[in-house]
């Protein structure tokens, strides 16, 4: 059984290098695997967002003081 992402069958991760820190890990589920996008990518299916919301977002918001304790990825 594998413990990994990478080590599973249902993915399309490509090559994992430097390009895709800090991408985030998708499920499709019209190819059936998990797959990595970036978040660019995953706020372009977002519609409607207010203006000043994402202005809000990246005045108030420094990534550089973001400390991730823990992750739980959720079950599935």
């Amino acid at each position: 059984m594998p413990t990994r992402f990478r080590d599973l069958s249902s993915n399309n991760f490509g090559s994992l290098n430097v390009s895709k820190n800090k991408n985030l890990i998708r499920y499709n589920a019209t190819s059936g695997k998990f797959e990595t996008i970036t978040i660019d990518e995953l706020l372009s299916f977002a519609e409607n967002i207010p203006e000043a919301f994402t202005d809000f977002v990246e005045e108030n918001i420094d990534v550089n003081n973001l400390q991730l304790e823990s992750v739980d990825g959720g079950t599935f």
